[in-house]
Parts: C-alpha cells; sequence; structure tokens
C-alpha cells in the first residue's frame, strides 16, 4: 500500500515558565492508506501533541513547530493557515478528542454540533446540515432523535459516538483518534471499538490511534509506534513488536500487561519519565533502562532499520 501521510522530523515544544518543552522531538512515521497506526507510550510522552501538530490545533505558547507532514505528496506544513482550514482540517484530517464531554458544546443541541462543521466548511444551509447530522448519527449507530439532545443527556459512549460522527461528516480520509475510550467502562470500549473497525472497513478510513493501553491497540493496529521522552523508539507492524518487542522500554511495557493464556510475573518499570524541559543526554530511557550501556548516556540513537520495515532506536542494535 502507498503512503497517504508522511512525516518527517516533527518537532513541537512549548515555551513555559520553567523552559521550553520538547513534547515532540524529531518524530517520523508513515500511514499508509486503510491502515491503523496505533502511537502507544505513557502519559506525557508527546502523543497527544503530535496530534495537534499534525492538526495544526495550536496552543499560543509555540516555541517551535518545525518538519515535514506530507499529505499525498503535499507538504502541509508549507500552507498558510487558511489554506490548511480550508482544504486539510475536517475535509482530509479530522480528530476525535479525548474526553467526549469537554469536546461537546454543553449549551448546544448534539445535532447542531454535528452539523456545524458541514455549514462553515461544507457550505450547507442549516436545515440541509441538520438532516445530514442525523445520517451520521445513525451511521455511528444513535437514533436521530440524539440531535434534539442535549450533550448531558447522553451517556459517555453516546457522546463518544457523537464525536465520532463530527469527526465523519466531511468524509475526512485520516481520523486521529486521541484515547477515543479513555473515560469510558469496558463494555463501552468493545462497543465503540467494534464501530470503528466496522467504519474503517466501510470507508476505508486510516487512523492515527493514540493511546497508552497496549491491549487496547492491538484490537486495531495494523503497525505500532512506541513513544518516549518526545521521540519513537521502535515502529513496525503490530504482529512483530507484539510477538517480538525490541527496544527494552517496548519489552518493559508489553511485560506490564496481565494476559489470559500464561502466567506469567507481570514487571514494572522503575523511576519516571523524563523531564521534557531537561531530558537527559544520550538515549532518554537509559534512567530507567536495565540494559544500558555507556554510550548510551552519552550519544542519541536513531531509529535504524533493524529488519525490514522494523525500526528501533536502541544502541543494543548499533544506534
Amino acid at each position: 500500500m502507498d503512503s497517504l501521510l508522511k512525516v518527517r522530523g516533527l518537532k513541537l515544544y512549548y515555551r513555559t515558565r520553567r523552559g521550553i518543552v520538547r513534547a515532540v522531538d524529531g518524530v517520523s512515521f508513515d500511514l499508509r492508506r486503510g491502515e491503523t497506526l496505533a502511537i502507544v507510550g505513557e502519559s506525557g510522552c508527546g502523543k497527544s501533541s503530535m496530534a495537534i501538530a499534525i492538526i495544526r490545533i495550536l496552543p499560543r505558547n509555540i516555541d517551535t513547530y518545525d518538519g515535514e507532514i506530507i499529505l499525498d505528496g503535499v507538504d502541509i506544513m508549507k500552507i498558510d493557515d487558511g489554506r490548511f482550514r480550508e482544504e486539510v482540517a475536517w475535509r482530509r484530517i479530522s480528530m476525535v478528542f479525548q474526553g467526549a464531554m469537554n469536546a461537546l458544546n454543553p449549551v448546544m443541541k448534539v445535532g447542531f454540533q454535528v452539523a456545524e462543521p458541514l455549514i462553515l466548511h461544507g457550505k450547507m444551509d442549516k436545515g440541509e446540515a441538520l438532516g445530514k447530522a442525523r445520517t451520521l448519527l445513525g451511521l455511528v449507530g444513535l437514533p436521530p432523535f440524539i440531535a434534539d439532545r442535549y450533550p448531558h443527556e447522553l451517556s459517555g459512549g453516546m457522546k463518544q459516538r457523537v464525536v465520532i460522527a463530527m469527526a465523519l461528516a466531511l468524509n475526512p480520509e485520516i481520523v486521529i483518534l486521541d484515547e477515543p475510550t479513555s473515560a469510558l467502562d469496558v463494555i463501552t470500549q468493545a462497543n465503540i471499538m467494534n464501530l470503528l473497525k466496522k467504519l474503517k472497513k466501510e470507508r476505508g478510513l486510516s487512523y492515527i490511534f493514540i493511546t497508552h493501553d497496549l491491549a487496547l491497540a492491538s484490537e486495531l493496529a495494523d503497525t505500532v509506534a512506541v513513544m518516549y521522552g518526545g521521540k519513537i523508539m521502535e515502529y513496525g507492524a503490530a504482529e512483530q513488536l507484539y510477538l517480538d518487542p525490541k527496544h527494552p522500554y517496548s519489552q518493559k511495557l508489553l511485560a506490564s500487561i496481565p494476559t489470559l493464556r500464561t502466567d506469567k510475573k507481570l514487571e514494572f518499570i522503575p523511576g519516571a519519565p523524563p523531564d521534557l524541559v531537561s531530558p537527559p543526554p544520550g538515549c532518554r530511557f537509559h534512567p530507567r533502562c536495565p540494559y544500558a550501556m555507556p554510550v548510551c548516556r552519552e550519544r542519541e540513537p536513531i531509529l535504524g532499520e533493524v529488519e525490514k520495515d522494523r525500526y528501533v532506536a536502541c544502541w543494543l542494535y548499533g544506534g
């Protein structure tokens, strides 16, 4: 499959009172058509910052925003904000934000919130847009009368489905899913995951699925990128990574997940994630790594190919 999205050397740094936070620091990956790329890692590793960098919903305290984001051969980093909003945002790349309640306006009816991008970007009149909104709600498994409800009248799973409907309003090719099931119970999580699989199959969608839950990512992912300290540590096919993780961080993450069919001793990762204002020199994982060598403390490893389409940033594999 050809690459729909290529990200190369993406950087997003924030200005804070403590200094510059290197939230996304030279991230590169490809997303193929019809593929799900899961971005996994601990909280604070830069997953959500990477998402807002791609869809360009940037806060005011940006210090550095650099790199290449190539969508169908066009570097969308080089186009101005007006053209990006007109041609890319929600039309070609949309996003399901973490926490559906925070993504919905509590004083507006659900139907109008789904219809809003159709009115603003799709140039529909209000009546036509509301009719389309009801169709979209049906697509995500909600009855049409939900359009006349307010967010507080819906359950968590229903709100999440509404946010997914909003993301699909303009038929985008890529949907970024930022922890879409994090606040939901296990049964509702399963229902939302089944919905995402169904939409992917029916619409040929490409997903960037952001999560800290590796077990959940395995349900949807074709490819997995493991992030740590603003960088990608391992990147490759999901089956390869789950069966044979290469990077010590990936190994530790998978060793912390309980399984039903094996009686293994669960492990944990000692220490804490790095402070991205002053990250450690060399490999950012070396203070917590059981295999750390002197070179790990001195020089930063690059993300290199260790097998076909399998990339690892670790001095154990030559750096």
